[in-house]
């Protein structure tokens, strides 16, 4: 395939690399050394050889699209390791196109029924792209959850189960999930979730390797090993008590 045959396959992430920019911070990444997310059309380009190119692209293109709508104050932008892990797994399957759109159809709708357009209504999508999700209910079974991967098909189902379950608890005005007043952001947890403060405390964590998926790598590798939820809550009192 000719790099004009690339570019044009690749013109639809142009124009969401465009729309991530503009976004008030830009096209920030958690790497910390680096200031930008790679490109959408970088990404996919690394992975996809000619015949996958435009199955990968259509599911980038849908994942980030299903981003900016439902996450639009989202402040970190690494596909990286998400779409290699779809890729991946796609590969080793005999329906590679099949594989990738059941996938992306799963995580669109993950979009969809947690972020700004639903009524649970979280403002980021950090927790799942960078696995804290993924790590927390791997270590409520380790020994049956050992192997399953922050981005296979059973995570991605048993979060959209949990979502449903999430959903109900809203409707029910729970005490944990209560229903939310108009414009407001869901934070289930101790620490705010105000943009100055994710900024400061995922960038802490990266910094520290104290983040499960280092989605801003093709070649990452997951790990549940640790209780990051407390890591986590520690890393923001410190920043608290630095201030």
């Amino acid at each position: 395939m000719t790099a004009y045959a690339i570019n044009e396959q690749n013109t639809p992430l142009a124009e969401l690399e465009a729309r991530i920019e503009a976004c008030p911070l830009g096209a920030l990444t958690l790497d910390p050394s680096r200031p930008s997310a790679t490109s959408l059309t970088d990404v996919v380009s690394k992975l996809a050889e000619p015949p996958q190119l435009s199955h990968l692209t259509a599911s980038a293109a849908a994942v980030a699209e299903a981003q900016l709508q439902s996450f639009p104050e989202n402040l970190f932008w690494d596909f990286d390791f998400y779409l290699s892990s779809i890729h991946r797994h796609a590969s080793g399957t005999s329906d590679y196109a099949g594989y990738l759109k059941n996938a992306t159809r799963i995580t669109v709708g993950l979009m969809n029924l947690y972020g700004q357009q639903s009524v649970i209504r979280f403002r980021y999508v950090h927790d799942f792209m960078y696995g804290f999700d993924w790590a927390r209910w791997v270590r409520r079974d380790p020994a049956g959850r050992g192997g399953v991967e922050p981005f296979g098909l059973d995570f991605l189902r048993q979060t959209e189960s949990r979502g449903r379950d999430i959903i109900s608890l809203v409707e029910a005005d729970d005490d944990w999930y209560p229903r939310l007043a108009d414009g407001d952001a869901r934070n289930p947890f101790s620490f705010s979730r105000q943009a100055d403060d994710e900024l400061s405390l995922y960038r802490l964590l990266a910094e520290r390797g104290d983040v499960p998926v280092e989605a801003w790598r093709l070649d990452a590798r997951p790990d549940a090993n640790r209780d990051f939820d407390k890591v986590r809550d520690e890393a923001a009192g410190l920043l608290r008590s630095s201030r």
